[in-house]
């Protein structure tokens, strides 16, 4: 080894990250967040779609496929195309343990091709949901969407954590 190997060794940083079996982690350096590769079957319904259509009860349903999952937002292939800036209402499984319901997200991305419809959403926070909707449409939207936030982090947390330096 010589003497830059070894300050290059001494400069790098290990994260230990864990994860309970069968789920497979994939970090690239790019993102922020730890992606979780699953294939799990879930469900959404639009809340609100780019054209101003709001359904406050989430309105047709939508069915999908999870590919993977971090803690800021979920890589879905869906059975009909979505549009970016849509919000969406979802439902799924976490390996087919821990039951998500009424997560909100919005569509941040879109990828349309002959025989898929991929969709990156990413989670939204109580706090962000404000920015998006009216108070009227606040008000008028169903119980079940309401703790979207926590519960996501909450799950996660379960499966993942990262210790640093």
């Amino acid at each position: 080894m010589d003497r830059n190997d070894s300050m290059d060794a001494a400069q790098t940083t290990v994260t230990d990250i864990s994860v309970r079996p069968p789920l497979r982690i994939d970090q690239e350096e790019r993102r922020r967040f730890v992606r979780l590769n699953i294939a799990s079957p879930m469900m959404l319904q639009r809340i609100k779609d780019i054209f101003g259509k709001f359904s406050a009860d989430g309105g047709q349903q939508i069915d999908g496929q999870i590919l993977n999952l971090s803690a800021c937002g979920v890589l879905i292939e869906v059975d009909q195309p979505l549009n970016e800036g849509d919000v969406v209402g979802m439902h799924f499984n976490v390996e087919g343990v821990e039951s998500m319901d009424g997560v909100l997200g919005l569509v941040k991305r879109t990828d349309l091709g002959e025989d898929y419809h991929l969709a990156g959403i990413q989670f939204l926070s109580r706090d962000q949901l404000g920015d998006i909707l009216s108070d009227p449409e606040l008000e008028l939207m169903s119980e079940r969407f309401s703790d979207f936030d926590h519960s996501v982090r909450q799950v996660l947390g379960r499966y993942l954590y990262q210790e640093g330096n």
